[in-house]
């Protein structure tokens, strides 16, 4: 099957390749996943009852219930897209210190985020659990769906967290490592001398061997050894 040479481009183009990274993957999910259980509680959540028209939430009537998900999957969704726009710059961080910073922050923020959805999933599948049968003519299936996908949303947060935690492993940074290119100055240590080579090299001088002799420090010439003196006996 012969591909067009314009799809064969799109395919080859940065943003495709970008999102094809195993990391950009994830993070959609995430977002896509927060998407569904904030949006489904906020337009479906809340209903009334048969016998007056004041709106309760359809997870036993707990409001806390459908807030906590509604305000959880907001700000997780707003995560995911704030994340996924970082990624698109990570080249740009990559010859930075903040690259590390960046990398432990997503690590913290997925363990987070994945400890929020697990007490989420479980809090929301209580009140659900709760609830009267029929109590309410609408907003059954929004209550399952926001209760499915907080599941789904702790695998997906606990894959990005170790997503993170192996690029944080694999590009740790090397102390005080800089280059000529970047105007950094770059350490060496200092050889002792070896025996082999000369500590000073004599000097021709107009005057011979001698003038070469006399050129040397005092501190390198060889000590002479103390005279022995006959004291005569009184």
């Amino acid at each position: 099957m012969h591909i067009p040479e314009s799809l064969q481009d799109l395919a080859d183009s940065e943003a495709v390749q970008f999102l094809k990274r195993p990391k950009a993957i994830t993070r959609i999910f995430a977002g896509v996943f927060s998407l569904i259980v904030f949006s489904s509680l906020l337009t479906d959540g809340y209903q009334n009852k048969t016998d007056n028209s004041e709106l309760h939430c359809v997870l036993n009537s707990n409001s806390t219930a459908c807030s906590f998900a509604v305000g959880a999957g907001l700000l997780a969704f707003l995560s995911s897209l704030a994340f996924l726009a970082l990624d698109a710059h990570e080249v740009r961080l990559a010859s930075t210190r903040f690259k590390t910073a960046f990398q432990l922050l997503d690590l913290i923020l997925a363990v987070i985020w994945a400890g929020i959805w697990a007490v989420g999933f479980c809090f929301l599948a209580n009140q659900w659990h709760r609830s009267p049968p029929r109590y309410f003519l609408l907003g059954s299936n929004s209550a399952k769906a926001a209760i499915t996908f907080s599941f789904f949303s702790i695998l997906v947060w606990i894959f990005q967290a170790y997503l993170a935690f192996q690029e944080l492993r694999n590009d740790a940074p090397v102390p005080y490592k800089r280059s000529l290119d970047e105007g950094g100055v770059v350490l060496t240590s200092l050889s002792p001398p070896s025996a082999a080579s000369p500590v000073n090299t004599p000097t021709t001088g107009p005057h011979g061997p001698s003038y070469a002799s006399s050129s040397l420090s005092p501190y390198l010439s060889t000590p002479k050894a103390p005279r022995l003196a006959m004291m005569p006996d009184n």
